[in-house]
This record gives C-alpha cells, sequence and structure tokens, in this order.
C-alpha cells in the first residue's frame, strides 16, 4: 500500500471515529435534556423540540448543557 493511500485510509478513519463521538455527545446531550424537561414536568417543551430544532438549541442553552 502507497504512503498516499495509508494517510487517506487513516483520514478517513479519524473523520468517522469523530462522527461517532458527535452523534455520541449530540445523544447524550439529547437525554440530558429531556430528564431536565421532565423532571420540571415541561412535556409540551419536549415534545416542541423533538420537532423544532431551534427550540431545542435553544433549551440546550437555558439548560447549560451545550
Amino acid at each position: 500500500m502507497m504512503l498516499e493511500e495509508m494517510l487517506k485510509d487513516e483520514r478517513e478513519a479519524g473523520r468517522n471515529e469523530g462522527l461517532k463521538i458527535g452523534r455520541l455527545e449530540g445523544k447524550n446531550q439529547s437525554l440530558e435534556l429531556a430528564n431536565a424537561l421532565v423532571s420540571q414536568g415541561r412535556y409540551e417543551d419536549l415534545k416542541r423540540c423533538l420537532e423544532d430544532e431551534a427550540f431545542m438549541e435553544g433549551l440546550l442553552e437555558e439548560f447549560g448543557i451545550k
């Protein structure tokens, strides 16, 4: 295998690992937000954040999760 191919494979593996980590962090943030909303009885906000990404981002900031 040529050096160029090896470097390409390493970059691709790094990107894939970064995507996995990003998805895991996003999942953890979502779960933390859901728990915070449920603990405060904010079920309508929980439902809305599932449909409105901008609203969810605001809630993440409100709870200091992001």
